[in-house]
């Protein structure tokens, strides 16, 4: 693993939850919200990608393509939190 492959993970994470942040509108999940769950879920799925596949040119492609899948999965967990804490149940 590189710095340039950890970084645009993060980046890819970033720019996808800031995305969708701005878009999905939902109380309490603010823009640093998306920025914060989709840079590090950007990169849990990108370590995981890495992880699973082989190394190889082809396979950086797809731990670009988990770490976008990462992104999202973290933002719809903030959904979730966000709702469970704005309801009061546990």
């Amino acid at each position: 693993m590189t710095l340039i492959a950890l970084v645009s993970w993060q980046v890819l994470g970033v720019l996808l939850g800031a995305a969708i942040a701005a878009v999905w509108k939902i109380r309490g999940l603010t823009l640093a919200w998306g920025i914060a769950s989709g840079g590090v879920g950007g990169v849990v799925g990108g370590m995981l990608s890495r992880i699973i596949l082989p190394p190889g040119p082809l396979f950086d492609g797809l731990t670009i393509a988990g770490a976008g899948v990462g992104a999202v999965v973290a933002l719809f967990i903030a959904r979730a939190s966000i709702r469970r804490e704005r309801s009061g149940t546990t």
